[in-house]
């Protein structure tokens, strides 16, 4: 216990040391700069759809922050607990292929996708040269830290947004997260085993889970250091079938499922080497087999922000009258002032060309809660609500295409 508990006062003190380091304060700060434009990106698109002004991009990316920290602590105590080096996994090679599997489709931007090509590559040809067990727990890794930061803030800020579901345009939420995450690895050296003084723990002798695949000449010895390192994890996801938390959570909950079995198939091929092929192969089939689930559940449930009577609420404005009042995703105005509204030109119709001190009845058919009475002590309009669509709207999202289809559209265009 005390080898242990010496550990992690030297990691707490590792944290604090990142932070003097300027290289690596400069890396942070361009990681910030990322993130802020993503979350500028999402305040953009609200603006413009919805002319909903609630996301601010400097708070939220600060926000991030916070939670990155915390998922880097996550990452850092397996990376250092289970024994897993850098050095071994091959790192530089796993950045450099998600760069450029980008290009295919944005959502290849993903470890499990770089990880599985570079292991299946260094089984089949021996290039590149990496620790499989190593490179697989690198993966698992960083997606067991990922379903945390989802679970915890995955649904905050969802945007609401009109889909197309078959024949009919229905309401629902994007949902966009992005993370910085800094962590504390371990890199291994290797050193002549001349009793250099240094500030080192020894470890118990099943320490490290993972080994190393260099050879140790005689003489030699490994040392593993801690070292500084940045992630940029992200989630991109969209409800429709039921509320963002739920979602989020769910989707949380099978990145979790995979991220373990992974670890545990790297755990295994540590010991097992012939057992390396189904790790590699899991990497990114069972990452697909996780975004089947999700959007499974999406395309196979009917969606629940529509309604076939009142006026569904989708979300509102801040600090607009309906916000005052408490209104929120899912619920449905039934009545003001004890006149029924079935739909929104009638609700627009009661509330023109305007209103004192309303009183609104409302249900939430997604929290089955019964019939509540809300009032507002002013002028209406403005109400300040986004309401799920009508069956006949006319707008909605349509997915982007991959970069490079894209490009091959416009070079087809051109020829024509």
């Amino acid at each position: 216990m005390t080898n242990l508990w010496d550990l992690v006062l030297l990691v707490l003190r590792t944290f604090p040391l990142m932070m003097t380091d300027l290289t690596y304060v400069l890396i942070i700060g361009v990681v910030f700069f990322f993130i802020y434009r993503q979350y500028q990106k999402v305040q953009v698109y609200e603006k413009r759809l919805f002319g909903l002004n609630r996301i601010n991009p400097l708070i939220e990316t600060s926000t991030a922050m916070i939670y990155g920290l915390i998922g880097g602590l996550l990452a850092t105590v397996l990376f250092v607990g289970l024994g897993v080096s850098l050095s071994d996994s091959g790192i530089a090679y796993l950045w450099i292929t998600a760069l450029l599997l980008m290009f295919i489709h944005p959502r290849f931007l993903c470890f499990s996708y770089a990880g599985g090509l570079i292991g299946l590559l260094s089984l089949l040809i021996g290039f590149p040269e990496v620790n499989i067990p190593s490179l697989m727990a690198l993966v698992a890794i960083l997606h067991l830290a990922e379903s945390f930061l989802i679970a915890v803030d995955g649904h905050h800020t969802a945007s609401p947004i009109y889909f197309k579901h078959g024949d009919q345009v229905v309401g629902g939420f994007s949902l966009q997260k992005f993370w910085p995450v800094p962590f504390v690895a371990l890199l291994g050296l290797m050193m002549l085993d001349t009793g250099i003084d240094l500030d080192v723990v020894a470890m118990p002798d099943w320490w490290p889970l993972f080994s190393s695949s260099v050879e140790v000449p005689e003489g030699h010895t490994i040392i593993y250091m801690l070292f500084p390192v940045i992630a940029a994890l992200g989630y991109t996801d969209f409800a429709v079938a039921e509320l963002p938390r739920v979602k989020a959570r769910r989707s949380a909950f099978f990145l979790s499922l995979y991220s373990l079995t992974l670890l545990g198939l790297a755990l295994l091929a540590d010991r097992y080497s012939y057992l390396a092929a189904a790790a590699v192969l899991f990497a990114p089939l069972g990452h697909e087999l996780v975004i089947y689930l999700g959007q499974k559940g999406e395309k196979t449930r009917p969606p629940v922000f529509q309604t076939d009577s009142g006026v569904m609420v989708l979300a509102v404005h801040p600090d607009s009258p309906a916000d005052k009042m408490g209104l929120g995703p899912g619920d449905v105005i039934r009545s003001v002032n004890g006149t029924e509204v079935e739909n929104l030109p009638e609700l627009i119709d009661q509330l023109s060309p305007w209103i004192v001190d309303p009183v609104f009845e409302v249900e939430n058919e997604l929290t089955a809660e019964r019939t509540r009475t809300v009032t507002y002590r002013g002028k209406v309009p403005p109400l300040g609500i986004i309401p799920a669509p009508h069956p006949r709207q006319r707008f909605y999202m349509r997915m982007g295409e991959p970069p490079l289809k894209r490009l091959w559209q416009r070079l087809r265009r051109k020829r024509k």
